[in-house]
C-alpha cells in the first residue's frame, strides 16, 4: 500500500505581502467612498465650509459651527391642540328599544374601561362605525314607523344624534392629525436630514399623508349618503334599506389600514426630515453667502482670465455644492410641491387649532420662501464669480 505524506504548506511571502496590500488598498477605496459617495448632508455643509476657509485664508463666522443643525420650533403640546368629545348618552329604555340595530353595542364598546382610553386613530375608526350605525339604526326605524309609532320619536332622537356626531366627526379627526404620537413624531421631530440615497420610505409616506387627509372628508361622504328626496313622504323599502346598509358599511375606516398608514408616517417621518432640511440649507447658505460676497470680489481674474485661485474654488464650488448639497436641494423642492396641496387643504381645516396651523403655515410657506431665498441668492453669487473669470461650472479635470 502506498503511503501518502502530508507535508506542511510554507507560506510564499511575497504572496501574502501582495495580499496584505490588496486588502490595505481596498480598505482605503471603501475609506475614500464613504467620505465621497456616502456623505450626509451635514458633512457636505462642513467640508464645503471648510474648503472655502481654507482657499479664501478666512475664519468661518463665529456662528457657523452653530447653525449646521438646529431643531425646529416646539409644536404645541397635544393638551392645548385638543378638541373635547361628548359621547352619546342613551338611558335605558332606549338601549333596550335599540336592540335589533347595533347602536346599543357600539355605544356599550366605547364605555368599557379600553373604549375609554382609545387612542385618536381607535376614537376616528370609533366614530366612523358610530355614525355609519346611526345610519343603518334610523333608516330601520324610518322604514318600521308606519307599523309602530313609538319608533317615529325614537328615530327622531337619532336623527339628533347622528347630526351631533356627524358635527363632531371633523374634530376627532383633527385630534388624530394634532394629537397622535405618530403625526406628531412626523411633523415635529426629524431623525435625520434628507439624503439623495436614503429615501426609500418618502413617496409611501406621502401616499400615507394623503390618505389621512381623506378621511377628514368623511363627513361629508356621509351628509351625501343622508341626503334624500324631501318632495317624496314614501319610506325607502327593504331592498333599497338593504343595499344602502351595506354601501354604508364599505364606508367605515379600515382599522387595521389606519395603523399601517401611521406605522408608515411614523417610520419616514417625512414632513420634519423635509422641513428640517430646508431650515439647515437656509442658515448654512446665508451664512456662506454673506461671508463670499467680499471674499470672491477679491479674487483676481485679469481681463477674465481665470486665476489658479479662482479655478480652485470653481472646483470647490462644483465638487460639494453642485455634487452634494444642489442634489438634496433638489428634493426638497420635489417633496415641498407634493405636499403642498395637503397643507393648503390643512389650512383651510375650521377643526384645526390655529396654532397647530401657524406651525404648518411657518414650516410649509414661510420657511420653504427663506430657503428658496437663500438658495438663488448663494447661487447666483457663484454665477456672477464664474462669470467675471470666464469660467464653467463643471467638472474638474
Amino acid at each position: 500500500m502506498r503511503k501518502f505524506q502530508l507535508k506542511a504548506l510554507q507560506p510564499n511571502v511575497s504572496h501574502l505581502r501582495s495580499a496584505c496590500r490588496t486588502v490595505i488598498i481596498s480598505v482605503g477605496l471603501f475609506s475614500l467612498m464613504g467620505c465621497f459617495g456616502g456623505s450626509t448632508l451635514k458633512q457636505s455643509i462642513d467640508d464645503y465650509a471648510a474648503r472655502l476657509s481654507r482657499v479664501l485664508d478666512v475664519p468661518l463666522p463665529d456662528s457657523f459651527n452653530n447653525k449646521i443643525t438646529t431643531p425646529l420650533p416646539k409644536l404645541a403640546d397635544s393638551a392645548t391642540l385638543k378638541h373635547t368629545i361628548e359621547g352619546v348618552s342613551i338611558n335605558l329604555r332606549e338601549f333596550y328599544a335599540l336592540q335589533d340595530c347595533e347602536l346599543g353595542t357600539v355605544v356599550a364598546e366605547r364605555n368599557t374601561s379600553l373604549g375609554k382610553s382609545q387612542l385618536p386613530s381607535q376614537r376616528l375608526v370609533y366614530e366612523s362605525k358610530l355614525l355609519s350605525v346611526l345610519k343603518s339604526c334610523e333608516a330601520a326605524l324610518t322604514n318600521e314607523s308606519e307599523t309602530d309609532q313609538r319608533n317615529v320619536a325614537l328615530a327622531a332622537t337619532i336623527a339628533s344624534w347622528r347630526e351631533q356626531k356627524t358635527q363632531d366627526y371633523s374634530k376627532t379627526w383633527a385630534n388624530l392629525v394634532q394629537g397622535s404620537q405618530e403625526l406628531r413624531l412626523a411633523l415635529n421631530t426629524p431623525e435625520r436630514l434628507f439624503s439623495v440615497e436614503n429615501n426609500k420610505d418618502a413617496l409611501s409616506s406621502v401616499n400615507a399623508l394623503y390618505y389621512i387627509n381623506n378621511l377628514s372628508n368623511k363627513e361629508l361622504l356621509l351628509n351625501n349618503m343622508y341626503k334624500h328626496d324631501d318632495s317624496s313622504n314614501t319610506a325607502p323599502s327593504d331592498t333599497e334599506t338593504e343595499a344602502t346598509n351595506e354601501n354604508n358599511s364599505e364606508r367605515i375606516i379600515e382599522s387595521s389600514e389606519l395603523e399601517q398608514q401611521l406605522k408608515i408616517i411614523r417610520s419616514a417621518r417625512l414632513p420634519a426630515t423635509l422641513w428640517h432640511t430646508q431650515q439647515t440649507l437656509t442658515q448654512n447658505l446665508s451664512l456662506l453667502t454673506n461671508m463670499l460676497e467680499t471674499e470672491l470680489d477679491a479674487v483676481s481674474c485679469p481681463e477674465g482670465r481665470a486665476s489658479d485661485k479662482a479655478k480652485i474654488l470653481r472646483n470647490v464650488f462644483y465638487l460639494f455644492f453642485i455634487e452634494e448639497i444642489q442634489p438634496v436641494g433638489s428634493l426638497v423642492n420635489q417633496y415641498h410641491y407634493k405636499l403642498a396641496p395637503l397643507w393648503e387643504d390643512w389650512l383651510a381645516q375650521p377643526s384645526l387649532h390655529e396654532e397647530f396651523k401657524r406651525y404648518i403655515r411657518q414650516q410649509s410657506q414661510d420657511g420653504f420662501n427663506q430657503y428658496s431665498s437663500a438658495m438663488k441668492a448663494h447661487v447666483n453669487l457663484w454665477q456672477g464669480f464664474l462669470g467675471r473669470c470666464n469660467l464653467s461650472p463643471v467638472a474638474p479635470v
